[in-house]
């Protein structure tokens, strides 16, 4: 018996991440933390993510994680925070038909909590209430975003 078949049932080395790190991270408060004590309802924030897979060498893949968290009031911005966390992807023998659905789904949901946190603790260490992400759902994300499907609305 071959090693690859011992190693995954005939499918190949399981997947391994070599490293997570913070590949950049940016906070900007404008007026600082002052205004919140002025603000009689809460702040919108505006959030947008994006996923990128960059192929490294044969099996190997950096996934990076883009999130940014505005936070406005009224005509104000009071912070924006900004953070690319990436991961080293060790994809082994996966099927180049297996690869893309996987980075832009499965990679940054293994992301996603380390990603949660440091926004969470940039947001705060700003002077502000920390910014708690809700779970994001990566397939509905790859549907609609790079499969270009649904309808545009958002699912309740």
């Amino acid at each position: 018996m071959s090693d690859e078949t011992q190693a995954g049932g005939g499918r190949g080395a399981p997947i391994m991440i070599g490293a997570q790190f913070i590949k950049d991270l940016s906070f900007e408060s404008p007026d600082g933390p002052l205004g919140l004590a002025q603000m009689k309802d809460a702040p919108e924030i505006e959030l947008d993510i994006d996923v990128s897979p960059i192929k490294i060498a044969e099996g190997i893949y950096e996934i990076d994680l883009a999130i940014k968290t505005q936070a406005r009031y009224e005509d104000r911005t009071l912070f924006i925070c900004e953070l690319v966390y990436a991961g080293i992807f060790n994809l082994g023998q996966m099927p180049d038909e297996v690869i893309r659905p996987f980075s832009y789904t499965e990679a940054p949901r293994l992301l996603f909590p380390f990603a949660r946190q440091i926004i969470a603790n940039c947001t705060r260490d700003g002077g502000f209430p920390p910014v708690l992400l809700q779970p994001i759902d990566f397939t509905e994300f790859y549907r609609r975003r790079i499969l270009g499907q649904g309808n545009g609305q958002a699912d309740a």
